[in-house]
Order: C-alpha cells, then sequence, then structure tokens
C-alpha cells in the first residue's frame, strides 16, 4: 500500500508539473508565435499590392521632352547656317568629294558634298534603289560666290520679299556647308516642286532619311521657324543621333538646337 502511494503521489508530481509547462508555453510562447504568423500575412499582402501606382509611375517617368539628349551639339556636322546664322566669305570644307547618284543635267562641280555626309548620301540612295526608288542630287556644295549669282537672279526674276522665301543671301546658304544634298526623281522630271513630297520618292524620304543622317531642314508647317517655303528635296546632314532625334520628335534643327 505504501508503494501504491508513493507511485500515486509521483504521477501526481508528473502531471502538476506537464501542466505547468503546459501553461507557460501557452504564455509565453504562443502570443509569438502568432505575432510572426501576422508578419508573414502582412508582408504578403504588402508584397502582393503593386509597389508604386500606375499614376504615380507616370508621374515619375520622364517625358520625352525631358530627356537629356547624348548628342554632342557642338558637332561640326550640327553648324546652324540661317537667315541670322552666316558663313564667312571664303568659307570652304577641305573634305568634299563626288557623290555617286547625281542628275546628269546639272554642273558636276556643285554635286559635291562633304567626305562623312558624301558617304551616307551614297548608303540612302542604294537603300532607296534596293525599294525601287530613284533619287539623285541636283546640288550640293555652293561657294559663295555661285550662290550670290543665284540670289541676284531670283531677286531679279521674283523680287527681294518673294526670292528670300525660297532663297538664301550669299553667305547664309547650307549650301556652302557641304552638308546639304538638293534631290529629285525622274517622277518629277528631276525639278525641285514641293509636289515632290508627295510622290513615292517623297515620302520614301521624310520616313527614312533620318537613319542615315539627314533630316527634312525646311519641313511643312515650320515656314515661320526655318524662315524658308517647305522643301521636301532639301536634306540636310547632321548625324544619324541627331536626325533621329530631330525626326521623333518633329522638331527644326533650330528648335533642336535652341535658336527657334
Amino acid at each position: 500500500m505504501t508503494g501504491n502511494r508513493k507511485g500515486k503521489r509521483r504521477r501526481a508530481f508528473v502531471l502538476i508539473l506537464l501542466f505547468l509547462v503546459l501553461s507557460g508555453f501557452n504564455f509565453f510562447v504562443s502570443p509569438h508565435i502568432r505575432d510572426k504568423a501576422g508578419e508573414g500575412e502582412t508582408v504578403s499582402v504588402s508584397a502582393s499590392a503593386p509597389a508604386q501606382s500606375e499614376t504615380a509611375r507616370e508621374e515619375t517617368s520622364p517625358s520625352e521632352e525631358d530627356k537629356v539628349s547624348t548628342v554632342d551639339k557642338s558637332s561640326e556636322y550640327l553648324i546652324l547656317v540661317n537667315k541670322t546664322h552666316g558663313l564667312g566669305k571664303n568659307y570652304e570644307p577641305e573634305d568634299l568629294k563626288n557623290v555617286n547618284s547625281v542628275a546628269g543635267d546639272r554642273d558636276g562641280k556643285y554635286q559635291k558634298m562633304r567626305r562623312k555626309a558624301a558617304n551616307a548620301f551614297n548608303r540612302l540612295t542604294k537603300a532607296a534603289k534596293r525599294e525601287g526608288h530613284i533619287i539623285k542630287l541636283t546640288s550640293g556644295y555652293r561657294p559663295y560666290s555661285y550662290q550670290q549669282i543665284l540670289y541676284r537672279q531670283y531677286v531679279k526674276e521674283d523680287g527681294k520679299n518673294r526670292a528670300e522665301q525660297y532663297s538664301a543671301k550669299p553667305g547664309y546658304s547650307e549650301h556652302q556647308t557641304g552638308l546639304v544634298a538638293d534631290v529629285s526623281s525622274p517622277s518629277v522630271n528631276y525639278n525641285l516642286v514641293q509636289a515632290y513630297g508627295n510622290t513615292a520618292e517623297g515620302k520614301w524620304l521624310a520616313k527614312n532619311a533620318h537613319k542615315y543622317g539627314f533630316i527634312i531642314r525646311y519641313p511643312k508647317g515650320k515656314e515661320d521657324i526655318t524662315g524658308y517655303e517647305y522643301e521636301p528635296w532639301h536634306l540636310r546632314y547632321v548625324g544619324k543621333d541627331a536626325a533621329a532625334e530631330i525626326y521623333s520628335r518633329g522638331v527644326t534643327l533650330e528648335e533642336y538646337l535652341g535658336e527657334s
């Protein structure tokens, strides 16, 4: 009997000890387990939510106008020549060369371009030809003396005000830079006319010239900025990167350089 009582007391002690252990576990440990589970649920909800709303992203992402240009605007190929920015009377590029595709009924002396521009023009006309378009240079580099002859002739024929809508004074013509190509095609009998912009060749140029470093220098609707009538035939070499930016933004060279 004594042994039985001792055994019962031992079992009672063990049960009491076990109860105390379990009670302590629930009191001290369980709350922390629940807290951790709660943190996990919170993180889960947070992770599933967008980090930033669409509106916020749109407000913080830079627009096309805000993006900084990576083009060196001091490049010699971005020289600005217009009615207020001229060249010296004796200015003549040293690297002029002939181009491959020229109109045969024009003076070959004035069908040259600066080397880099000429090479780009050759690539342009070759690409156009692959797509079935014949594009030829009618007039490239013009020295001061030749521009003077042309300008006087146009003033005599149309008067000064009218002539200056399509012809530059000597020393203020882009042609003197050697970076310009007046172009035309058989579809308009190699004439320089605004209707050229509606031809297959003119449309191809408007869409693709920038890929070769050229821009349509005097676009339609920008006459008040350029100072000249719309000329879909007047290509100006500025380099591929600058041409791509000018084309994508739909601006003139003046606007691009901040000179408008």
